[in-house]
């Protein structure tokens, strides 16, 4: 993600900008470690957290992609955060009479779905024993269909343009729901199907001047247009079949076709070797991966990271497969018969 992402996100989790940094493209930006154990061995699976270095200051942020909100969110962001804060801290540096200080992640949560109800942010209040202090916890909220396309471009958060197309997906759901004939049913995907083609088609227009002005370099741009086709394949595909070779057929016309081959390609070799990362994927439905993970460490115990990379990397009929036996499997060598290598 181009660093302009999180100078927007610091200054809008810190109230409208009051706290501000610098981050320039040269910022040293890691993504840390997501899973974290809980004292009842369950292991918790955050969205994105990430490291991020200026002039040799780190400061942690922790980003959360939900479509509907729960009174359990705010206690969950605070279970993240503490975990996140106490993860790789070096006890041995702290003198014996040293008083510990565990400073927590800023913390954002990325609302998907339009929904009105849900507030500029999520808050409690933590009343402390002896002291009665009382310590409020908030956890801003980022609302996607706020802000209109020229917006996120204007603050070059083209990574978020892709979100577009999910309140589309709602929109699907209620024809479902519907009762047509036949014919008026058929008509109606039609019409469906163009309304998303264009709103997709819009989405790499916009990367393409992006790429003309330089905001954007190609593989910014490639990785947002993976992230575009994935999350239209996780929508849509039941209902319109292909609709993620028809994206990229779509930027192959759009962006000039060699430039996109090549970032394409660089792209999804870089997307495979990290396990097919789905930040946002992850954000529609946790995916699919992650629930079998946390399943199988309910069920198993905590698994071996090879296990957990290995199941990351299956594609989606086997990870259904899993999913349908999930019961039936009682120790890792009966995993592996469902793993491809």
């Amino acid at each position: 993600m181009p660093a302009d992402f999180f100078q927007y996100l610091h200054n809008h989790v810190h109230h409208g900008g009051h706290v501000k940094k610098n981050f320039k493209e040269d910022a040293k930006i890691e993504q840390l470690n997501r899973e974290y154990i809980r004292l009842d061995k369950t292991t918790a699976i955050a969205d994105t957290v990430l490291s991020i270095e200026i002039n040799e200051q780190k400061t942690k942020y922790h980003i959360e992609f939900q479509t509907i909100n729960d009174r359990t969110l705010i206690i969950r962001m605070i279970d993240y955060g503490f975990r996140i804060a106490i993860d790789n801290l070096d006890y041995s540096k702290i003198k014996p009479d040293e008083e510990i200080t565990v400073e927590f992640p800023s913390q954002i949560i990325i609302f998907l779905k339009h929904n009105e109800s849900i507030p500029d942010e999520l808050n409690l209040t933590i009343k402390m024993p002896y002291t009665e202090q009382k310590i409020k916890y908030i956890v801003p909220t980022f609302k996607i269909w706020k802000h209109d396309p020229d917006y996120y471009k204007r603050q070059k958060l083209y990574i978020m343009l892709p979100l577009r197309i999910i309140n589309l997906s709602e929109e699907l759901e209620n024809l479902k729901k519907r009762k047509f004939q036949e014919e008026e049913r058929t008509k109606l995907q039609n019409e469906y199907r163009r309304k998303i083609t264009e709103v997709i088609e819009s989405i790499i227009e916009e990367l393409k001047d992006a790429l003309k002005t330089n905001d954007l370099i190609i593989e910014e741009c490639n990785k947002i247009l993976l992230e575009l086709s994935t999350l239209a394949g996780e929508l849509f595909s039941e209902e319109l079949k292909d609709i993620e070779q028809e994206v990229n057929e779509m930027a192959k016309m759009i962006i000039d076709p060699e430039i996109y081959r090549r970032g394409f390609e660089e792209g999804l070799e870089k997307r495979l070797e990290k396990g097919i990362e789905k930040g946002i994927e992850r954000g529609v439905g946790k995916g699919m991966a992650e629930t079998i993970i946390r399943q199988l460490c309910k069920k198993l115990g905590e698994l071996p990271s090879e296990y957990k990379e290995r199941i990351l990397c299956q594609d989606r009929p086997t990870l259904e497969l899993i999913a349908e036996n999930i019961f039936d499997i009682e120790s890792l060598s009966e995993l592996d018969r469902f793993l491809k290598q």
